[in-house]
Order: C-alpha cells, then sequence, then structure tokens
C-alpha cells in the first residue's frame, strides 16, 4: 500500500531508524537529482508520482529499500498483533501463517522468528522445475532454523489462475507430496476439500470436486496418499536433513538486484540462487537455505557456502565470510556480488567491495549481455557459455580456472577464479554458467570437498532424513513421466515402507513414482 496513512507511518518509521534528516540523506545519497531532504514531510513513498519507475524500480534506490523494509515490518506487526490477540486466550496451540516459497515482498527470515512452525503453499506451475520446488520447501525449512515445516497448501488438481490449467497427472500430485516429506516436511495438507459452485477459484482442485462423489480419479488418489502417510508418517516426524553444503538466499540482495537501473535488467534473484542449487539437486546433495548474516559458528558446520549474486553485503557479513573460509571453509560466489552496502550505495574502491580481499579478485567492469547472447568460457574444469553478464575480473592474488573466449575485448580474461584464503578457498564465478557449465564446476568442488554425491537418472532424486535414534530414511522419487531403471548400491539392503521388500539391486520406478526406503 501507498496510503497517505502508510506514507505517514514510513516517515515515523523512517524518524525512528535515522534519527535525523541529515543522517537520512547521507544514507540515501540524497543530493542526487536534488533529493535532499529538509523535513520529514518532505519524504514522499516509491511512487509514480513522486521518485517510483514503474512498481519496482526508484530513481533513489535507498528510498525503494527502505519502503521494501518497511512494508515487510509493518505487515509482520500485523501478524504479531493477531498473533498477540490468540495468545490472550490461548497459550499452546501453535500459530503460524501460510508462506509462499521466494515471495518477493517479504523477508521470510524474519518472519520465521516469529511463527512456532513454519507453513507454506506449493504451487508450482506446469514448467516449474523439480528442483525449484526442492529448492523452495528447503528454504522454507531453512528459515526456521533448519527443522520440520508444514506444507499448508497445495491443489488436489488444477489451479486456477494460470492461463491454460493443466491436471495433474495420475502420481504427480503423490509425487509433489513425498517431495514435500522428503525435503523436511512434517505435514501434507491440501487447498481444498470441497470444489466451490462460484467465484474465482470454482475451477481450482479440490478433494471433492463439483461432481460431489468418491469416485473421482482425484479423491482416490488422495486417499491412497493418506493411508501411506498414515502407516509410515509416525517414523518421519521429527527426522532431520543433515547437510553440508549451505546456500544463502537473501532477500536484501533479492529487492537490491532486481531494483537495480542497470547494469540489466535480465536478472530474476530467485532463479541465480537456483542456478546453483540446481546443481546440487541434479547430484542429491542436500542443501540447507540461511540467511547472509548466519554467524560465524553456524557457518562452520557446513564445508560449502554460496552466496549466488550477493549484491547486498551487510555490515559485518565479508569479515564473517573471512574467518570462515580462513578456518578451512569454501565459498563461492560470483558475478554481481558486493557491490552494494546496506543502504544500497555502491562501495567505493571497486568491485567486489567488501568481498574483494576474501576472493582474491578486482572486477573493472560489468558487461551486460543481451537476451539470447552468450559469452563463451573455456578452462579444463568446464567448457560452456554464460548469459546476462559478464565481469571483467583482474586477478589480486586468486588462480585462474576459466577464460572467456569469443571476440570480445576481453576475450582471454578470466571467467572463474579461485583465491586460496588461509586455510579455505574462495571460488568467483564472473558470469551465470548454463546448466552444463554450472554442473561440471560445482561436481569439481563437490568431489574435492567429499561432499557424498549420489548419482541417478534423470529427473530422479534422492534425498534422506535422520531420526534421533540414527535410523535414515531415504526418498527415491521420479520426478518425471517416464519409467525409470536404476541400481543404488547405497540402498541395497534397505526396506522399502510403502510396498513391503527389501531394495537388493535393480529398482523400477514408474512415472512419478515414489519409494521411501528404511536404511
Amino acid at each position: 500500500c501507498y496510503c497517505d496513512q502508510c506514507a505517514e507511518s514510513f516517515r515515523a518509521w523512517l524518524k525512528a531508524k535515522y534519527g535525523t534528516v541529515e543522517a537520512l540523506n547521507q544514507a540515501w545519497c540524497a543530493n542526487f537529482w536534488s533529493h535532499t531532504i529538509t523535513e520529514w514531510a518532505d519524504v514522499v513513498p516509491p511512487v509514480s508520482y513522486g521518485d517510483g519507475i514503474g512498481d519496482a524500480k526508484c530513481v533513489v534506490s535507498g528510498l525503494q529499500m527502505d519502503y521494501r523494509r518497511f512494508q515487510s515490518q509493518a505487515q509482520l506487526a500485523c501478524y504479531r498483533n493477531e498473533r498477540d490477540a490468540i495468545r490472550e486466550y490461548d497459550a499452546v496451540t501453535p500459530i503460524t501463517t501460510n508462506l509462499m516459497g521466494t515471495f518477493k515482498d517479504l523477508d521470510y527470515f524474519e518472519w520465521a522468528k516469529e511463527m512456532d512452525v513454519v507453513s507454506w503453499d506449493n504451487y508450482p506451475g506446469m514448467d516449474t522445475p523439480s528442483s525449484f520446488t526442492a529448492m523452495c520447501h528447503d528454504l522454507m525449512r531453512g528459515i526456521g532454523g533448519n527443522k520440520p515445516f508444514m506444507l499448508m497448501e497445495q491443489t488436489p488438481n488444477q489451479q486456477n489462475w494460470f492461463p491454460f490449467c493443466k491436471v495433474k497427472r495420475p502420481g504427480e500430485v503423490r509425487k509433489l507430496s513425498w517431495q514435500a516429506v522428503a525435503h523436511g516436511a512434517d505435514t501434507v495438507q491440501f487447498f481444498q476439500m470441497k470444489q466451490s459452485i462460484g467465484g474465482c477459484e470454482r475451477f481450482h482442485g479440490a478433494v471433492i470436486a463439483h461432481d460431489g462423489t468418491e469416485d473421482s480419479r482425484v479423491f482416490k488418489e488422495t486417499a491412497a496418499l493418506g493411508d501411506e502417510l498414515a502407516r509410515v508418517g509416525k517414523w518421519i516426524m521429527g527426522s532431520e536433513i543433515r547437510a553440508k553444503v549451505a546456500i544463502m538466499f537473501d532477500w536484501q540482495s533479492y529487492w537490491s538486484l532486481e531494483g537495480c537501473v542497470g547494469p540489466t535488467a535480465g536478472f530474476s534473484y530467485p532463479n541465480e540462487v537456483h542456478r546453483f542449487y540446481r546443481a546440487l539437486w541434479r547430484r542429491n546433495v542436500p542443501v540447507d537455505m540461511i540467511e547472509s548474516t548466519t554467524p560465524l559458528d553456524e557457518l562452520k558446520k557446513y564445508d560449502l557456502v554460496i552466496a549466488p549474486a550477493l549484491i547486498t553485503v551487510l555490515p559485518g557479513v565479508a569479515e564473517t565470510l573471512e574467518h570462515y573460509v580462513s578456518d578451512g571453509g569454501s565459498f563461492v560466489t560470483g558475478y554481481m556480488a558486493g557491490l552494494h552496502d546496506e543502504h544500497d550505495l555502491v562501495v567505493p574502491g571497486g568491485y567486489p567491495g567488501k568481498l574483494r580481499r576474501l576472493m582474491g579478485v578486482w572486477v573493472e567492469e560489468i558487461d551486460a549481455l543481451a537476451p539470447n547472447e552468450t559469452i563463451e568460457v573455456h578452462g579444463d574444469m568446464v567448457d560452456a557459455t554464460g548469459e546476462i553478464v559478464a565481469s571483467i575480473i583482474h586477478r589480486e592474488g586468486a588462480r585462474r580456472l576459466a577464460a572467456y573466449g569469443g571476440s570480445e575485448f576481453y576475450a582471454g580474461h578470466s571467467a572463474l577464479t579461485v583465491n586460496d584464503f588461509g586455510s579455505g578457498k574462495a571460488y568467483f564465478v564472473g558470469t551465470p554458467l548454463d546448466e552444463t557449465g554450472m554442473d561440471a564446476f560445482m561436481a569439481s568442488i563437490v568431489n574435492e570437498l567429499g561432499l557424498g554425491s549420489i548419482g541417478t537418472p534423470e529427473d530422479v532424486s534422492l534425498s534422506v532424513r535422520y531420526a534421533d535414534d540414527g535410523t535414515r530414511y531415504a526418498f527415491l522419487i521420479n520426478n518425471g513421466n517416464t519409467d525409470k531403471r536404476l541400481c543404488v548400491s547405497e540402498l541395497n539392503g534397505g526396506e522399502e515402507l510403502l510396498s513391503g521388500g527389501r531394495i537388493d539391486d535393480a529398482i523400477e520406478l514408474r512415472p512419478y513414482g515414489v519409494n521411501v526406503i528404511k536404511l
């Protein structure tokens, strides 16, 4: 909302944060285009009749960032008010609200601290990769401190708001449900029970459709899923995911990267996080999603920390990362990283700002590539293409792993580097690599660190949850619509809980098939 009441509340929020208009002017670099504020009443939210550029950008980027922070915290204050009102009468029932994966407008790490349990709504589109859905599950688990979460909503059939509403294929909803469990869900729930005959959601799927019977395919599949969960849920509930890799998902960088006017309009922050995540998912390497301000003692739990497109480096983060790597950790970041401080101001002294010493590189320029334009990247580790941007890198202690090819003036410049920093290593990825390139790059790091990746065929994923007594439960899922046959030696001897029997050699997975194996 951008109404007069919100504008007045925003001014009060700014006054509490900055104290004086002089401090506000400095934080916003307000002398740009003569925007210097002389009194709090001068502040206007980032709207089109003020300094807003469309609905996502702003002439004064600090104004845009602070308004996003204000909106997220104002919404959170509403949640707290509602929660506290309930608590006056009920001291024990867990209180939550349904979140929405990589939803941009709310900083979910802040929200999760106020929730008894994290819950979210999973509505993938027809073309949403299974790896992206898996990443969203891991994010929801991560914001809650890597504890089990609730799958609050999913549809048992069609989703009504897409331009083309495909029905879910036989077994697809079961697969999506078990995928949530595989990544840490302790509940599987649906919206909705009975299909409305009116309103804009009348064609949204339901367990009981307009026919009002129990004879439909969807009802029978939902009932069968409920039977499976009832039979094995008592063993799985409360078990945890154990990961040695963490990916930073940073809402400040989300807002800043997509709010930049230049050097490109080609970035989707969640897609850049997914670019790195997907390469690990394909190797069945478990991942925790963490915030950028995670303290050092928590970072030390991980052998590898990745910070995709970390354009905003909040106070203390660079120093923490230096300690982490110096003590033996491995860190990956790259294009667009380190450019801004907490006020969305460029850090003077050259890119990647406060990360420059750790990464051992100076990025002199950032070249923007047009849509469908790519740049070659060649090295012993990768033979691939990059897209969207290309960082023109000068090495300041880092070693070259790959270089740009082609005919650009910076052909031969480093595209991938690694810097030995203390006892650890810091990798800089100069351009968003294609799937082949990112797979090869991450594979080399996974192998070097001995992260225990397990190979499975295309579209088949393997996840493991650990119970308190040490029992492991493996979830083998065919995310595709064709039969798969595979042999995974690590599963041999395990008990398949859904159909019974033991795993001794080859496993046959039907389209969207699921095995839950007690190891």
